[in-house]
């Protein structure tokens, strides 16, 4: 019985024993696998140093390879300020969106891409891949000097600006618009037959218009006012009654220098000038164009209207003012009635903002052999400070000569140590072109840093 016993004990101890090394040998596979040192093993020490070391030769191999191949292309070959032409009836954010675009592309053809920024990882970034950003503000009926800055030319736009602005309009006497230029629309008239010669005009208004004077900003302009744009009001506002409360505040400004006479410079009229009596008339024909074409337009829906009226059976009008469907909404889903009505809503918006009728190709325009004038129109050119709104200037010195006038045309000729000539025209629109730009623009801006030295 007692060796019975004792037999039974070691076929128990020998089991347990086998059961603990197999259970032990998958973890002494996973440490061998992983280079891990397995203690109460003999060969552990010596494999797990084997494995560590193979593992460190393989990373210095990845490092090598990495250090070994090219850079990625850069996504600025160069950045800085450049001066472009901006072309009528372009806005300046439709100058600084087309160069943008161009930039933009060009970087893709060379294999460049935006910088990692961990911080927007897994978000979808609204920013553009390329900074680009403008100096100041042209109208649309405005060409000339449009200073650009490109990546890290953009934080120093101002600095560089600084100092006078050089433009050349173009005056009419006789008529002022809301916008007081060509684009708006007319609000007041008065006679200005008293004016016979331009050197009553510039006898009585260079010199009370020159050095520093107090002028009202245009309603049509980016101030705010409460929190407000001035345009975003005005656009909004059909019946005008909002715009006639708004008291604007007068500003100072400084008018360095101002000339006036009836010639313009040829490459003033070469940059483009609004010829103001062409775009009066051509307007007035497109806006009775389209009102005729408005008018039969609503006769034929009326009459379409009347007809499907008298088609539907009384019940059926009833069924669909009560259910509020049209006739034209039958058979659309819920969200298919949902997007056409915020279509709606849409279009009602985009008509508060003015859209001009021409292209910078039939705009009317002056011409070279065309470029002299009589009154009442004359030309002003103006040397000035930050802040100076020519067009509030033109309307000022309407007043001053007892009649109304309206800025008609208008070409900044200098904006900071950029002149005409510099400024990139529209047919030289490219990647290279605008990155050579930006390298003379490198040369303008070290000479104002070389002077404040």
């Amino acid at each position: 019985m007692k060796s019975l016993f004792v037999f039974a004990s070691t076929i128990l101890h020998v089991n347990t024993r086998f059961r603990y090394a197999g259970a032990f040998a998958p973890t002494m596979k996973r440490a061998r696998d992983n280079g891990q040192r397995d203690y109460g093993h003999g060969r552990g020490n010596g494999y797990g140093s084997q494995q560590r070391q193979r593992h460190n030769n393989m990373n210095a191999n990845d490092e090598t390879e990495s250090n070994s191949s090219p850079p990625p292309p850069p996504l600025y070959l160069e950045e800085g300020l450049l001066a472009v032409h901006k072309p009528l009836t372009w806005t300046s954010n439709d100058v600084v969106s087309y160069i943008r675009g161009i930039l933009t592309r060009d970087a893709g053809d060379r294999g460049a891409k935006p910088p990692n920024n961990n911080n927007n990882r897994g978000k979808r970034s609204r920013k553009p891949m390329f900074k680009v950003g403008h100096g100041g503000t042209l109208d649309p009926l405005a060409s000339g000097v449009l200073v650009l800055g490109v990546g890290k030319g953009t934080t120093s736009l101002q600095s560089y600006l600084e100092g006078s602005k050089h433009y050349s309009a173009v005056a009419e006497l006789g008529y002022e618009t809301d916008t007081l230029d060509a684009e708006g629309k007319m609000v007041k008239t008065a006679a200005w037959d008293h004016v016979t010669d331009i050197d009553t005009v510039k006898t009585k208004i260079l010199p009370k218009f020159t050095g520093k004077i107090e002028q009202v900003p245009p309603l049509y302009s980016a101030i705010r006012i409460d929190g407000k744009r001035l345009y975003e009001i005005a656009r909004k506002d059909d019946s005008g009654e909002a715009a006639a409360k708004i008291e604007i505040p007068k500003r100072e400004v400084e008018i360095y220098e101002m000339e006036i006479g009836t010639e313009v410079e040829e490459s003033v009229v070469r940059s483009g000038v609004v010829d103001g009596a062409k775009y009066r008339d051509a307007v007035e024909t497109i806006e009775a164009a389209a009102a005729e074409a408005a008018k039969v337009a609503a006769a034929a829906a009326a009459a379409a209207a009347a007809a499907e009226a008298a088609k539907q059976d009384g019940a059926e009008d009833d069924i669909a003012k009560n259910e509020g469907e049209s006739k034209e909404d039958e058979g659309l889903s819920k969200s298919q009635k949902n997007r056409k009505r915020r279509n709606k809503n849409t279009n009602k918006k985009k008509g508060n903002f003015k859209k001009s009728p021409f292209t910078e190709i039939d705009v009317p325009s002056m011409q070279a052999d065309n470029a002299s004038l009589e009154l009442p129109r004359f030309g002003v050119s103006v040397k000035c400070g930050g802040g100076a709104y020519i067009r509030s200037l033109v309307r000022d010195i309407g007043y001053e000569l007892d009649t109304v006038a309206t800025m008609t045309g208008l070409v900044r000729t200098k904006q900071g140590p950029f002149v005409l000539e510099d400024a990139l025209r529209r047919e030289d629109w490219n990647a290279d072109m605008i990155y050579e730009a930006i390298r003379k623009g490198k040369e303008k801006t070290q000479q104002i840093d070389e002077s404040k030295d």
